[in-house]
């Protein structure tokens, strides 16, 4: 389903992660802003658990953005304090003028 005129009302920063090593055996994840897209956010799902003794909540959107090559699984979006990690990306339509992401809201 493609958006319709002024629903990509959504500023976000697409951001891609590099890892770098740490020297102690590990990596260090850093994020770095590729460019600014308007996107229509959807939520889709909303689960609650208990783990380790803690609620933990899930929510899950879609994200459509404008065709873009930085788009990609693994990156994120991100828009004030809240954050969308790119989970999936599919075209939105035959023409191949969006793209719909599912992303995942990190918590935390």
């Amino acid at each position: 389903m493609t958006p319709g005129a002024g629903e990509l009302r959504h500023r976000l920063v697409l951001e891609v992660a590099s890892e770098a090593a740490d020297g102690a055996g590990g990596a260090t994840r850093t994020w770095t802003p590729v460019e600014s897209v308007f996107a229509q956010v959807e939520p889709r799902r909303r689960r609650e658990s208990v783990e380790d003794g803690r609620h933990v909540g899930l929510v899950t959107h879609r994200v459509t953005v404008r065709r873009n090559g930085s788009v990609a699984r693994g990156a994120r979006f991100v828009e004030g304090a809240t954050r969308y990690r790119v989970l999936a990306v599919e075209d939105a339509d035959p023409q191949r003028r969006f793209l719909e992401c599912l992303c995942e809201e990190e918590q935390g």
